[in-house]
């Protein structure tokens, strides 16, 4: 192999190794974003949580489990929440739809409210998420 065929097969390596690292959408700012809710002081089971930015953007969701804990997922393959202010939906017993994989794949989101007689509501109803770990805890509190 003379120097030529060398430079262009190195060239030709490093173009192909560029397009597939660069491959796919490029993530906005997520931040990790994890917690309890409680009602009472007691964990509360099958709570889907809606993260949903202010300023626009990709909703977050998260489910809770037997112990109350939750994680919030920008994707199916990411978790996080987009950085920025929200406001909070809830419904019991899981979300709507699934994660889809893509931050470009259309999402329906949740809106639905459990019927607790009106008189129950979850604080805080807005957060603040910022780059790196978050810790976010809810409560169902009388309203």
């Amino acid at each position: 192999m003379n120097g030529l065929s060398r430079l262009l097969t190195g060239t030709a390596t490093l173009a192909v190794l560029t397009f597939i690292t660069g491959c796919g959408p490029e993530l906005p700012p997520i931040g990790e974003v994890t917690g309890l809710v409680t009602q009472d002081g007691k964990p509360v089971e099958g709570v889907a949580l809606e993260f949903v930015p202010t300023e626009g953007g990709r909703p977050s969701m998260a489910v809770t489990d037997s112990e109350g804990r939750y994680s919030a997922m920008f994707t199916a393959d990411t978790d996080g929440a987009l950085v920025g202010k929200h406001s909070i939906r809830y419904e019991i017993n899981g979300p709507a739809a699934p994660m889809p994989a893509s931050p470009d794949a259309e999402f329906i989101p949740t809106s639905k409210k459990p019927d607790m007689g009106g008189k129950t509501k979850i604080e805080p109803s807005e957060v603040e998420v910022v780059d790196g770990s978050n810790e976010i805890n809810f409560e169902f509190v009388a309203g």
